[in-house]
Order: C-alpha cells, then sequence, then structure tokens
C-alpha cells in the first residue's frame, strides 16, 4: 500500500475528470494504475463517485409521478437519516407511533 497524499490527490483529480469526461488516454491508464496499486487510492476513488452519485441524485428533476422527496432512501448512504423525519414534516401524533 502506497498511502501516499499526492497519489491520493492525484486519484481524485482523475477521477472527477473522469466522471466530467475529461478525462484522456494516458490519464485513464494512470488512474487504472493508480486503483491496483493502492488500497487508499481505491478508497478515494469510491468516495468521490459515491459524492457524484449523490449529488446527481440530489439534484435530479423528478420524473412525472414519482414519488414525493424524502418518501425514498437515497441510493448512496441512505442509511444515515434512517429513522429520521424528511425536513418539513411534523413527527405523527405519539398514538399513532404504538
Amino acid at each position: 500500500m502506497v498511502n501516499d497524499p499526492i497519489v491520493v490527490e492525484r486519484v481524485q483529480e482523475l477521477t472527477w475528470a473522469l466522471l466530467d469526461e475529461q478525462i484522456t488516454d494516458d490519464e485513464m491508464s494512470l488512474l487504472d494504475n493508480l486503483l491496483l496499486s493502492d488500497d487508499v487510492a481505491r478508497k478515494r476513488y469510491v468516495e468521490c463517485v459515491q459524492l457524484h452519485t449523490g449529488l446527481i441524485m440530489h439534484y435530479a428533476t423528478p420524473a412525472a409521478g414519482a414519488k414525493v422527496a424524502g418518501t425514498a432512501k437515497s441510493p448512496v448512504l441512505g442509511f444515515l437519516n434512517a429513522g429520521t423525519l424528511p425536513l418539513g414534516f411534523d413527527l405523527p401524533p405519539a398514538e399513532d407511533l404504538k
């Protein structure tokens, strides 16, 4: 495991270039090699992809007939708000919680 901060930063830069469809073939080969050689680099790659996916899902325009916001779990880290109510909703009466 390399665990070099410069390598991890480069992986992040290359990952964002990939996600923005701005990566060159040489950069793609470099990213591939970095991911194959370092656990921390792979972890940073996954974090970037999860953030990218979460942002897309958050800012996506809902399709016609889609569920009301806050009723479905996020596909990325959706467990983080488990047991909480979406913003703007009041708690149900206590007798309904029994």
